[in-house]
């Protein structure tokens, strides 16, 4: 029902994420069947492709997924620079088409600004999932956004309304 409403050109939207005093920018698109969530928190996740990150979270750490979700983390990872990401780190499981039993690594961002259709808003409590590879062939979006976060972002709105 979704899907009929949207055209093409609205499914896709700019996302700014921010972390650790550095910011990113990339395009998502609204991604109908990602319902993630951090288990422990209940935060929703955006999943973000790993080379999109590369100046937002040390190389050593992107370039060591699979070791950290395995739980065996390379000793030069425990330096200094490293240790304030890894603390803010979590894994979080998740089920895929072709993968029933998958892991992510993922990070609460301080924050997300995305903007819709020439309409931004700004939200708190995300979690950045790293998939390791590319999530679309063309390189048209390098980041899967649930529906949830945009819902959410409009309840929030409307809140903020309704109290003023």
């Amino acid at each position: 029902m979704v899907k009929s409403k949207l055209s093409k050109k609205d499914m896709f939207c700019k996302i700014k994420i921010y972390f650790n005093e550095k910011q990113i920018e990339t395009i998502a698109i609204i991604d109908t069947g990602n319902m993630l969530k951090d288990p422990i928190t209940r935060m929703p996740v955006i999943v973000v492709e790993k080379d999109i990150l590369y100046d937002m979270v040390p190389h050593r750490i992107l370039e060591n997924l699979d070791k950290i979700i395995g739980g065996d983390v390379p000793q030069e990872l425990y330096q200094d620079e490293n240790m304030t990401y890894l603390s803010k780190f979590r894994v979080i499981p998740f089920s895929s088409i072709g993968k029933q039993n998958g892991l992510l690594l993922g990070f609460k961002a301080n924050k997300v600004e995305i903007e819709i259709q020439e309409n931004e808003e700004s939200i708190q409590n995300v979690i950045i999932g790293i998939y390791d590879k590319p999530l679309n062939k063309k390189s048209q979006y390098h980041a899967l956004l649930g529906l949830d976060i945009i819902e959410r972002s409009e309840e929030d709105e409307y809140i903020a309304n309704v109290s003023q």
